[in-house]
């Protein structure tokens, strides 16, 4: 995720690329009853493995279980942003990008490192994978590396600003 430095924008990801990951994201949200409850749980489970360092930002450093009460509400979240960026794509892209500067500033507020968006990216593969039960094609996988570091690239503006 994100090994060059060019950053990519919203506005400049294709509607092919758009339409793979709308595919995959209807895919695995519909393949299981819990994906609302336990998606991004996955995803952050899978970010805590990757990066260890990570649990910092969520509050383990106070202890087992307000780090768990954050990572839950952070899980939530994760999976509700993508929903509402997904929900509101159209030819105006003005407002998903004010609400990604606003999840930047939050991002900023809690200390996030901007080093951990990419190990984010691989865990939402991840998790995309556990919903999917299957691996991601090479195309998917593409899709969505692409879109997902357009949307971190906006919230890491933010946070280095």
């Amino acid at each position: 995720f994100n090994n060059n430095n060019k950053r990519t924008d919203m506005k400049e990801v294709g509607y092919s690329t758009l339409s793979i990951v709308l595919e995959t994201w209807d895919k695995a949200r519909f393949a299981d009853k819990t994906f609302d409850e336990e998606f991004g749980m996955v995803a952050v489970k899978r970010l805590f493995v990757i990066q260890p360092r990570a649990k910092q930002i969520f509050g383990f450093d106070k202890g087992e279980e307000i780090g768990w009460q954050h990572a839950e509400i952070h899980g939530k979240a994760f999976a509700g942003l993508f929903d509402s960026i997904f929900q509101m794509l159209g030819p105006d892209l003005d407002f998903i990008e004010e609400i990604l500067e606003q999840v930047g500033k939050r991002h900023k507020s809690m200390g996030v490192n901007p080093s951990f968006f990419p190990f984010m990216g691989q865990s939402l593969i991840y998790a995309l994978e556990q919903y999917l039960h299957k691996e991601l094609t090479d195309e998917q996988r593409e899709a969505w590396e692409t879109v997902f570091e357009a949307i971190s690239d906006d919230i890491v503006k933010q946070i280095l600003a």
